[in-house]
């Protein structure tokens, strides 16, 4: 069987590399002159560091099995730090234990960490005995969690943290398809405290147990490993424009929607209409090496998060150096600073000068660095992360059954599908591969 891949992100690699495992005779076409999309890494101050994710859930199986297949399960490493801080009401303040996605589950601990007022620990205090529905279908996690706990605890803990993986408010992001595990627990009963408590308790899962894993060397060796392994079946520099020029018996396109929805248009006017209906965030990573002397704050954490009530142009800060025991020296500190959501391009659109200067700001205000930095890395990615409005799930299942309609050869995945990290982006790849591979049996 041939089997045409439209991409050649994480997702279209997986994809291109459980076909050709399969036995099917793979082509992975790439626009581009690398493979890899936004899993890059550089060099920084002598040192390897990812200029895009840098890390992946290890408590969901596909890339932890992917990178077993490969033969680098042997080299996973976990964070070494595990708490993380929240810049809230001019300081910085470990987020409250134990949490789920920024959802507290013990108040006291809440009022101890200064995060949110008294008022709004007062409010969040009376939500198990709140009257309510379990959800019954899809609205935003804003909605949901500032009907519960209130805003301060939205705006202030879930917002920073949900909202700052998406590159997205909370209040524009569905429940059902960014955080299935708040969406489980409260379809389970009204109050969504108790029911996390409830999932929590009944979890086998070991708490002790690694969060996330990643490469010393860098994300960017699984993506070299896949292009390595499909070899002379990966064509760089090699931009697909008609789908039917393709010779192939099934195609699979994992390119982002908007550019996904202009190449499936001629075969499917409904798929088309309804990718391109997905929103998208631009974001801006800048990396940057200190020397170790002039940082006075402790790092003693992974990093912190900014809630957007803050006013700021970081959404984040991770201590690379404290997170990863492979990155940093005793002479050099690396930080990764995120900037930009949806509806907030000022990052992306100030110069490299400006951005540096607003992000050594914050950096100031936030942790006492005023430093000038020895090496600075900026890493803008426009319009790289989709949004999962309200009824995203639904919206993607229309675009399946309007492929399986009018275009019933074809697969169409990626990020903007079902979900955002790794893990889900190398699941859609591999489902597709074999959906591809079962169908076209069928039809021999």
């Amino acid at each position: 069987m041939r089997i045409a891949v439209v991409g050649a992100g994480i997702t279209g690699l997986a994809a291109g590399y459980e076909a050709a495992k399969a036995g099917a005779e793979v082509v992975v076409y790439e626009s581009a002159g690398r493979a890899g999309g936004r899993i890059l890494t550089s060099e920084l101050a002598g040192q390897l560091v990812d200029e895009g994710p840098d890390a992946f859930l290890a408590r969901v199986p596909w890339a932890v099995e992917l990178c077993q297949v490969l033969g680098l399960g042997g080299e996973l490493v976990s964070p070494a730090q595990r708490s993380a801080f929240v810049y809230s009401r001019s300081g910085l303040r470990a987020l409250p234990q134990p949490n789920v996605l920024g959802v507290p589950l013990d108040f006291d601990a809440l009022a101890a960490s200064g995060i949110v007022s008294s008022d709004g620990v007062d409010r969040a205090r009376r939500e198990p005995e709140l009257a309510g529905s379990p959800l019954a279908g899809d609205e935003s996690v804003g909605a949901l969690v500032r009907r519960r706990l209130g805003d301060e605890v939205a705006d202030r803990l879930v917002d920073p943290l949900v909202g700052g993986i998406n590159a997205s408010s909370i209040d524009d992001l569905s429940v059902r398809a960014a955080v299935p595990q708040l969406a489980e627990a409260a379809s389970r009963g009204p109050s969504l405290v108790r029911e996390l408590g409830r999932l929590a308790a009944s979890s086998t899962a070991d708490p002790s147990a690694p969060v996330f894993y990643t490469l010393p060397d860098g994300l960017g060796r699984l993506a070299d490993e896949l292009a390595n392994r499909l070899g002379d079946h990966l064509q760089l520099s090699s931009p697909v424009v008609d789908l039917e020029d393709l010779d192939a018996d099934r195609v699979i396109v994992t390119l982002p929607a908007p550019a996904a929805g202009a190449l499936v248009a001629p075969v499917s006017a409904a798929a088309a209409g309804l990718l391109h209906s997905i929103d998208y965030a631009s974001v801006v990573l800048v990396s940057l090496a200190f020397d170790a002397v002039d940082i006075s704050h402790p790092m003693d954490g992974s990093g912190y998060l900014v809630p957007t009530v803050e006013g700021r142009t970081i959404t984040a800060c991770s201590w690379a150096s404290s997170k990863w025991a492979h990155i940093g020296t005793d002479e050099t500190v690396i930080l990764r600073v995120s900037a930009g959501r949806y509806r907030d391009n000022r990052a992306l659109l100030m110069d490299d000068a400006a951005l540096l200067s607003a992000v050594r700001a914050d950096l100031a205000a936030m942790m006492g660095l005023d430093a000038e930095p020895q090496e600075v890395r900026i890493s803008r990615w426009e319009q790289s992360l989709p949004q999962f409005r309200p009824g995203h799930l639904e919206l993607v299942a229309d675009i399946e059954r309007a492929l399986a309609l009018d275009a019933p050869w074809l697969q169409v995945t990626g990020s903007w599908a079902r979900g955002l990290g790794l893990p889900a982006c190398i699941h859609q790849g591999q489902h597709a591969a074999r959906a591809s591979l079962a169908e076209g049996a069928i039809a021999q």
